[in-house]
Order: C-alpha cells, then structure tokens, then sequence
C-alpha cells in the first residue's frame, strides 16, 4: 500500500511540475506556428469576404405571410431601378435578378477592406398556389422594393360520396 502511494505521490509531483512549465518553452516554434496560423486565417477571411462569395444573400430579404397576401421587402440600395427584372413563371416561382453596378471611380481605389457588394444577383422564391400574381403590387421607394401579392382562397378538394352495395 505505501508502494501505492509513493508512486502515485511521485507522479502527481512530476506531473505539477510540467504542468507548471510555461507552455512557450515546450516548443521553440509556437511563435512561429502562430504568426503562421494569424496570416492563414487574414488570407481565408480576405477571400470569404469578397463580394463575390458574399452575394449569395443578397439581396436581404423580409417576407411577412398574412391571411390575405404575401409582402416581400427587398434591400436593394444602390440598385437602379432600371436594372431589376421580377417575374413570376408559371410554377409559382418569384425571380428577381438585376445588377449592382460599381462607379469607375471605386474600382481604381484601394481598399483596406471591401464588404459592399457591387455584381450581378438573382434571388429566387418559391410562391405558395393560392396566390393572385395578376394584382400583384410593387413599389421602388428609398432603395426598398416591396412586391405585395394577394392570396385567393384555397379551395378545398370536393369528396364524391361513394355508395356501398
């Protein structure tokens, strides 16, 4: 039983005592690993922040689905109007696509950072069936389009009675 103890006293002591190391002096290359990983993870971050892989979102939308209608609001600022198509197929499918153009002027400069996206986008939704799309309402205003599609009532499948002989 002392035998026990002794060792199992020993190898808590040896154990305290690498524990108490400080961690830079287990390895003379943390420093560098470090510097390392900091400018892998600057690279990775640099190249999922560009616009280009950011405008999978975009653009940001808000939909508000009521008893009467669906009204779908749009972040589209710094979009001309004349550069947005929305269209609805006959699968019920909302479209929207339209381009985001960057003045010459932005493109020469440097940057530091660059998170504003600046490409073309399409943005597609899937339409419930009991939708109006022929009063169907849009409004442009402050770099919002608001696209506010009236809903028809659902009609419920009628059941044929069958007889039973």
């Amino acid at each position: 039983m002392k035998k026990i103890l002794s060792c199992v006293l020993l190898s808590s002591l040896l154990t305290g005592s690498v524990m108490a190391a400080p961690i830079s002096d287990m390895n003379p290359y943390d420093a560098d690993f470090t510097k390392m990983n900091q400018y892998f993870n600057s690279l990775i971050e640099s190249h999922l922040s560009s616009s280009a892989l950011n405008n999978f979102s975009y653009p940001r939308t808000d939909i508000q689905d009521t008893k009467d209608q669906i009204v779908f609001k749009f972040d589209l600022a710094g979009v001309d109007k004349k550069n947005i198509k929305l269209f609805i197929d006959e699968n019920k499918i909302l479209t929207l696509e339209g381009e985001k153009k960057e003045s010459k002027e932005e493109k020469s400069k440097e940057f530091v950072k660059k998170e504003i996206f600046y490409g073309t986008f399409k943005k597609v939704i899937q339409l419930p069936k009991n939708i109006n799309e022929n009063k169907l309402q849009t409004k442009f205003k402050n770099g919002i389009l608001t696209v506010i599609i009236p809903k028809t009532e659902v009609k419920k499948p009628k059941a044929k009675l069958i007889p039973i002989k």
